[in-house]
């Protein structure tokens, strides 16, 4: 393999409470770790196909999002490959149109990536909000574990960052 470039994907629109809980992944990712060799951490938002040229750029890619997995809130699964394009069936938002239409279309150009991961979260409200709820917030360490833990597959090396305050 030529190139083994890895990225953390989060999705998700945080104007509409748990429904962004990848961003808010994200932000959290890059505040409090370090990765050796570096990923890329990529706030996805509600991109849609524009999110292409980043599967094509990375080999492995974890996706964090709300997800309707039909589960109680807080629920958190682990989706794979081409799984993901069969589970996500069930539009939970708009942006799951995006996500399916992206994979497909990866697929479609040869670009997808060897290995996609969602780990994805039962959302409890996505109404019109910033903050999660707190069943979503107090389950987020886990989602964040998760990914932790196949990076560490991947290779990847994985540091919390010192306070410097």
């Amino acid at each position: 393999m030529a190139n083994s470039n890895i990225a953390i994907l989060g999705i998700g629109n945080l104007l509409q409470r748990d429904e962004g809980v990848g961003v808010h992944l994200i932000n959290q990712l890059e505040k409090d770790y370090s990765f050796s060799p570096r990923i890329n951490l990529i706030d996805g938002g509600t991109m849609g196909t524009d999110l292409l040229p980043y599967l094509e750029q990375n080999d492995k890619i974890i996706i964090l999002d709300a997800v309707n997995f039909n589960e109680p809130p807080g629920f958190i699964g682990v989706i794979k490959n081409d799984d993901i394009l069969r589970r996500l069936n069930t539009k939970l938002s708009i942006h799951h149109l995006g996500i399916t239409d992206v994979l497909s279309s990866a697929r479609l150009l040869d670009i997808e990536p060897s290995e996609i991961y969602l780990i994805g979260i039962q959302p409890k409200n996505i109404e019109m909000g910033t903050d999660l709820t707190d069943e979503i917030k107090q389950k987020t360490s886990k989602m964040i574990e998760e990914a932790i833990k196949k990076l560490r597959e991947w290779g990847v090396n994985v540091q919390i960052k010192r306070k410097t305050e």
